[in-house]
């Protein structure tokens, strides 16, 4: 499969952004464990970093001049949508509830639009009205939060019809089903639990019964990003050796063998013509 390689270059406006959201929050008694380490802020803008190069060369549509049109899909505090936004792309931010409900402090993303849709699966916007959908952390949840088996079959079809021919499903934080990380905080009770992982051939063919052809499949997370469940000290003595932590993964999820019990996938899967 093609390898995207992208040179990882940290912006400190994303990150003091990351960190300020992630102060204010705690200041108001909000603690999110993906959101409270700069190990984690600065993935998330590594991640931003490969949906912009993935999608710096896509074609569009015949007389399309403006960038990609972009979805984020389940957009969530909206961190991946400012991240995206400020690298120079269209997206639209998507995610489950009621028209009238709030971002969820994120101070500044406080004047961020969500489109809303109560239906589980089924998405308000037009067929091929996007060249790009991104999914960070969300695809595994969706018959989770629905309580309905089969909603990711129908999440799967309801993205391929809002995509045009050849646009690209961008996939990311995909739990991984031999995840060394998932094994452990299972066994010893450490905190959340994916209750859907994937293997790699079980996520193709997903994908292929869906309309889309897998282009590059790549692990990540063998160093967890995160220590969700641990003590607050130890998280935070953890982030001080995050420049190493994120060459130390980098590294080890190219080893054969050893990078199949790393804890994610980061897919790109392209829409077939006929889909």
């Amino acid at each position: 499969m093609d390898e995207t390689r992208v040179i990882y270059r940290p912006q400190t406006s994303d990150l003091q952004f990351l960190e300020q959201n992630s102060s204010a929050m705690a200041r108001a008694g909000i603690f999110l464990p993906h959101l409270d380490q700069r190990i984690n802020l600065l993935n998330y803008i590594r991640i931003a970093e490969d949906v912009a190069a993935n999608l710096s060369g896509l074609p569009l549509p015949e007389g399309q001049n403006a960038p990609a049109r972009t979805l984020d899909w389940g957009c969530g505090y909206g961190q991946m949508t400012w991240l995206l936004k400020n690298r120079g792309l269209a997206v639209t931010s998507f995610d489950i509830g009621p028209d009238d409900t709030p971002l969820p402090d994120m101070p500044l993303c406080s004047e961020l639009k969500v489109v809303r849709s109560t239906h589980p699966t089924n998405l308000p916007f037009a067929d091929a009205c996007f060249d790009a959908v991104m999914s960070c952390g969300v695809l595994e949840h969706v018959d989770e939060c629905s309580g309905t088996p089969g909603n990711e079959s129908k999440s799967l079809d309801e993205i391929a019809r809002v995509l045009s021919p050849n646009g690209k499903f961008l996939i990311y934080q995909l739990p991984q089903k031999a995840a060394w990380q998932e094994a452990v905080v299972r066994r010893f009770k450490l905190g959340y639990a994916h209750p859907r992982r994937y293997s790699e051939a079980e996520i193709v063919a997903i994908l292929a019964g869906a309309g889309f052809t897998v282009t590059r499949l790549k692990r990540a997370n063998l160093v967890p990003k995160n220590l969700t469940g641990m003590p607050m000290a130890l998280r935070k003595a953890y982030s001080k050796f995050t420049p190493l932590l994120l060459v130390l993964d980098r590294i080890l999820c190219t080893i054969p063998v050893l990078n199949r019990i790393a804890g994610v996938f980061e897919i790109v899967a392209v829409k077939n013509k006929a889909g």
